[in-house]
């Protein structure tokens, strides 16, 4: 069997309305021959193709005739909830066989056995869990996976922490609980599926762990592909701060209150000694950190130049104490019979492997020596109680990373999404933040008729938001109110910032006739929830509207977009990338910015037509489009044949003839 067979006979045979659809077979037939030729393939399928289908089904059977698990990976819990529950199970009556599929989750979604039972041995679980622990305890009884999101009852986060499985904490096969332990036992079920379904964080944690979390594959689907290389960069990344470095310290030795994993251990006193200078060290390097380089609060700060600070001593002191711990690894060790000499094992190595990274960020922070690491601080947050600078690190381009540790470890590698390209069939941008050229690319248009289903509105006497600073109050607040009046509401305005979308909604919301809801209030969950439920209601949303939503029907048939989504260029990643482009005379506006900001419009865009029934309009509310030589790079990107309409009368008539779902 083969995928022209399912998609031309076998599905129109279970759907009576079901039709077969070029693109969707053309799809398919891509990734079938990516498989079976061992090929990367790039497939950018507008809304309507109907992807899902198009990747699981010669997945599917791949898996089957090479009795081998396929990964798929989403950026989404709906996408990975919709390709479980609704998509997967049509496959398997499709092909007239069952598809074993999971949902793998990260280590710390599983509770830990060890770490449960000390909890409760001590009784150590917290105040605000001491009402509802004997349901805990029930619950766990009686699960057989342990999953966090699969407890009924209040769970603390404090609480969820001390018994949660940690990669880093963890003694594998050496455990007492390994032969009945959730994690492993999960993991253990993970191998024996058809499609293995991941979030893209995962992945990026099983590449940047030496591919050490997922059980082995060579044939991986990445969908919602477009957001896939900056959540590489971050898991590749690193963060220090003090609290952090604190408690490792006083996990191995609490002078003040005379504990710590030292008492256990020979040897007690250069321990012991050790960890007092870092104590000092710690609390030196971090003072000397808010005098040298002065933050505004609330906002990030790149550094590039070497500084000396402490000239290496609490970096030097850390890496004084992994080598006495490492000294007794030894004397201690976690395949012991001893279940406390294990425990013991398990400590030290996880203390030392931490001082290891830390001692080496601090080395790296300090003498800037990995040109493609940036480096950034950050404030605390207003109620931290740690009144410390934190330090990330994150590579500077997610290419290298791919290129190294991808794409020579699989067979085939299919990235899909409606939005890839800056403006259809160009995948230059894409290519290159994944490092690599050896890929097949298709552009699959969406069948939907955006001629006659939906109207693209630029004004052109509105003020530019780069010259007018009464914009906002003035021109906005009118343009936005009067395009709410054309649909009644069911609209979704986006904006750029959190401090934008919160003036215009203190300007508008006791003025329009409409419910206006505030993801900044009401956060993205309870903002959609309330919209669905809510007749006529305003959606004010920010960047996690902007893609991934899927509301179909009358109930959105407006989207507003407030100004173009051009990213800030003091971000300290996208500072670097903007530098290295300039000195190698290249434009970083129009390589990077305006392709970006184009990717991000086509999302929004996106957010209205869902089906071949949906209906609406977009409104960008910035002159730039018609101003600046750039606004035809905007127009190009938007789907093709959408009337551009200038006149809001116009818009009006326009609006009012289109088709209702």
């Amino acid at each position: 069997m083969d995928s022209n067979t399912v998609f031309t006979k076998n599905l129109p045979n279970l759907w009576k309305d079901y039709e077969t659809r070029k693109e969707q077979l053309e799809m398919a037939t891509a990734v079938e021959s990516a498989f079976s030729l061992g090929k990367n393939l790039v497939v950018e399928a507008g809304t309507g193709v109907g992807k899902s289908l198009a990747y699981l089904i010669p997945s599917a059977l791949y898996s089957l005739e090479n009795e081998t698990t396929v990964v798929v990976s989403t950026e989404t819990k709906s996408l990975q909830d919709q390709l479980l529950y609704k998509d997967i199970p049509l496959v398997s009556e499709a092909l007239g066989v069952e598809i074993k599929a999971m949902v793998a989750l990260g280590a710390n979604n599983y509770l830990c056995k060890r770490k449960y039972g000390k909890v409760i041995d001590r009784g150590d679980f917290g105040v605000e869990m001491e009402a509802t622990i004997g349901h805990f305890t029930t619950w766990e009884n009686k699960t057989e996976t342990g999953i966090r999101s699969e407890y009924d009852g209040f769970i603390s986060n404090p609480f969820w922490a001390s018994v949660a499985r940690e990669s880093d904490n963890c003694l594998g096969r050496n455990c007492p609980n390994f032969s009945s332990s959730y994690y492993f036992l999960e993991k253990e079920k993970w191998k024996k599926t058809n499609i293995l379904i991941v979030n893209h964080h995962l992945l990026a944690s099983h590449l940047a762990n030496d591919f050490k979390i997922l059980p082995p594959f060579s044939h991986l689907v990445i969908d919602e592909a477009h957001v896939f290389p900056e959540i590489i960069g971050k898991a590749f990344g690193s963060e220090i701060r003090h609290d952090l470095i604190l408690n490792s310290l006083h996990f191995l030795h609490f002078p003040e209150k005379k504990s710590g994993l030292v008492l256990k251990l020979k040897n007690q006193e250069k321990i012991k000694t050790a960890v007092e200078n870092s104590l000092g060290y710690l609390n030196d390097f971090f003072r000397l950190l808010l005098s040298a380089i002065p933050l505004q609060f609330q906002f990030s700060k790149r550094h590039t130049e070497r500084i000396k600070l402490d000239d290496g001593a609490l970096e030097n002191s850390l890496a004084e104490i992994v080598n006495l711990l490492d000294s007794l690894t030894s004397v201690y060790k976690k395949d012991s019979e001893d279940n406390e000499e294990k425990e013991i094992a398990l400590g030290l190595e996880m203390v030392a492997n931490n001082f290891k990274k830390t001692s080496s960020f601090l080395s790296d922070f300090r003498r800037k020596t990995n040109p493609n690491l940036v480096f950034w601080i950050e404030p605390p947050s207003q109620t931290a109680k740690d009144p410390y600078y934190l330090l990330f690190s994150q590579p500077k381009n997610t290419d290298e990373i791919l290129s190294e540790t991808l794409f020579p470890n699989m067979e085939s590698v299919v990235m899909t999404s409606a939005t890839i390209s800056p403006t259809p069939g160009n995948f230059q941008y894409f290519t290159k933040e994944i490092g690599t050229s050896d890929i097949v690319t298709k552009t699959l248009s969406s069948p939907f008729s955006y001629k006659t289903h939906s109207l693209l509105f630029v004004p052109k006497n509105i003020a530019d938001p780069t010259t007018d600073p009464n914009r906002n109050k003035i021109d906005l607040s009118y343009w936005i109110a009067r395009l709410l009046t054309i649909s009644e509401g069911d609209a979704f305005v986006l904006f750029t910032s959190n401090k934008l979308l919160n003036e215009i909604y203190d300007d508008l919301s006791a003025k329009l006739p409409f419910p206006i809801l505030p993801q900044t209030k009401l956060g993205p969950i309870q903002a959609k929830k309330e919209f669905l439920n809510t007749p006529n209601a305003v959606l004010f949303g920010v960047s996690s509207f902007w893609q991934g939503v899927d509301i179909k029907g009358d109930k959105l048939r407006n989207v507003i977009v407030t100004k173009l989504p051009f990213q800030v260029p003091t971000e300290p990643v996208l500072q670097a990338k903007m530098e290295d482009m300039e000195r190698s005379g290249k434009s970083p506006f129009w390589e990077m910015q305006v392709p970006k900001t184009c990717l991000l419009l086509r999302q929004g865009f996106g957010r209205l037509i869902r089906s071949s029934s949906d209906t609406g309009m977009v409104s960008i509310l910035d002159p730039r489009i018609h101003t600046k030589s750039y606004g035809k790079n905007v127009i190009m990107s938007l789907p093709k044949g959408v009337p551009l309409v200038t006149d809001f009368e116009e818009l009006r008539r326009k609006f009012d003839n289109l088709p209702r779902s």
